[in-house]
């Protein structure tokens, strides 16, 4: 998956949420498991409240409950 700052997901949880998620930042001299800054919000359209960081694990983990956007 290659992944691109202003990008945009909807990951469909299991939990039954989806949630939209837009990369704002790509960082390679950050720790692996904090590569990617991003923005998140639940299914209601709420903001988790600050920059979320993940790596590439992450978007391995749930690759089959990611949808990208576009817009």
């Amino acid at each position: 998956m290659e992944i691109k700052v202003n990008d945009k997901y909807i990951l469909h949880s299991k939990n039954g949420m989806d949630y939209r998620i837009e990369i704002i930042n790509i960082n390679e001299f950050r720790e692996p498991s904090m590569k990617y800054g991003c923005d998140i919000w639940d299914g209601n359209g709420v903001y988790a409240g600050d920059v979320a960081f993940v790596g590439d694990d992450f978007f391995d983990s749930y690759k089959d409950q990611f949808e990208r956007i576009e817009g």
